[in-house]
């Protein structure tokens, strides 16, 4: 890619600054290297991995903020310290029905959601015995430990930060919120000779999408994939696929002897994220909280995202032992998890605190915001219990 040559998403797009520029520049040289290596493509879930992924270059291993208005998006932890309590209160069940245990976050952000977490478990006097944060970007580690210096020095020393999964096991808590979104994945097409994956290549110094044969094990994974719908894919059908979803699952798995594993995203079930008038799949990207559809604008810049297929989780999960627990929106699980209580307690406050907060939850709740388009899966492994969290409302039969 060139600086002289626009994409269309980039005439409607901010500009980015020239450090950012030369960042994405050595990210694209690093591309086409891989581009070259593999003989002129690559499969998109090796570009995801690397415009996400690469060593101080890609979007969540490089400097730019991400995270807030100065940043690409808000996350819920971010919108307001309600979430975070919310999911304390699951928290505490799971941790006094263990006898205590650990909190395992991955990708903890800026460190927003993990600190009012732990604040929260002050107060209910059920702090863990460790909280971990498993964090790729060294960047994002050191804003977090600014961040939980500067907020809760005193309960520094029960967290962690880890660069790869703990090599002892656990027992408590696994928490990912808006981290399903961003595993790599690969994209396909339905032609009229059959299924095709779309790869990535370079089109006059560009990078384009480049339709190819699909090997033998991608084919197979979609045609049972498409056997569990309840019509055939159309032609002209493009949507992506998280191969790798179960070995990922496993890594998880390996590292928790016994608790839960509480996934927060944006996402559907196998019928509704496969629905023939859903074209084009689900690929979104986040530029300076502008959405669009080009995975291409600036490589390391912005994050690309894939919704979860909740149905694929449940069954990887079912596949290697651990049981689903649980499912159900957003609004629910908070719901669930205490929020009218919480909201109960900030009736003290004034009117301006009040408008503010209640403002935050409308957009954590309400079904044309966070509410519904957001899930929360709950996979545990040798607990039993009735998580509160989705007492009011479980919708596994959806999956």
């Amino acid at each position: 890619m060139t600086q002289s040559k626009l994409r269309k998403t980039e005439s409607i797009l901010p500009v980015p600054d020239q450090d950012a520029l030369n960042q994405s520049e050595k990210l694209i040289e690093c591309i086409k290297a891989a581009l070259y290596e593999q003989g002129g493509t690559i499969s998109f879930d090796e570009y995801m991995r690397l415009a996400l992924y690469e060593p101080g270059l890609g979007y969540y291993s490089a400097g730019s903020r991400k995270f807030g208005s100065k940043g690409d998006f808000v996350t819920a932890p971010e919108l307001s310290p309600i979430f975070s309590q919310c999911l304390a209160h699951q928290c505490v069940q799971i941790l006094n029905d263990l006898g205590t245990g650990t909190i395992l976050e991955l990708g903890a952000g800026t460190g927003s959601m993990a600190r009012d977490i732990l604040l929260e478990l002050e107060k209910q006097n059920s702090l863990p015995d460790k909280y971990l944060i498993l964090e790729v970007s060294a960047d994002l580690k050191q804003r977090q430990q600014e961040n939980l210096t500067e907020t809760i020095p005193h309960l520094l020393e029960r967290v962690v930060w880890l660069d790869t999964l703990p090599e002892e096991g656990i027992s408590g808590v696994i928490l990912a919120n808006e981290v399903l979104d961003a595993l790599p994945v690969k994209r396909f097409k339905k032609s009229a000779t059959g299924f095709k994956e779309m790869k990535v290549g370079l089109g006059d110094n560009q990078f384009i999408w480049v339709e190819s044969d699909a090997e033998e094990e991608l084919i197979n994974s979609l045609h049972r994939l498409e056997e569990g719908q309840p019509a055939l894919f159309p032609e002209n059908y493009i949507s992506e696929i998280n191969t790798p979803l179960e070995q990922w699952l496993k890594g998880l798995d390996s590292v928790l002897n016994k608790g839960v594993m509480l996934f927060i995203d944006y996402g559907y079930s196998a019928a509704e994220y496969y629905h023939p008038e859903r074209m084009d799949g689900s690929l979104l990207c986040h530029y300076r909280h502008r959405v669009h559809t080009d995975p291409f604008y600036y490589p390391g810049l912005q994050d690309i995202t894939s919704s979860v297929n909740f149905t694929a989780a449940a069954e990887s999960a079912d596949a290697i032992g651990l049981h689903v627990s649980g499912y159900t929106n957003q609004t629910y699980f908070l719901f669930g998890c205490g929020l009218e209580e919480l909201l109960a307690d900030m009736n003290q406050l004034d009117i301006k605190a009040q408008t503010k907060i209640a403002q935050q939850v409308r957009i954590l709740t309400m079904p044309e915001e966070m509410g519904e388009r957001f899930k929360v899966m709950a996979l545990t492994k040798e607990y039993d219990h009735v998580l509160r969290g989705f007492a009011l409302m479980d919708q596994r039969v959806r999956l």
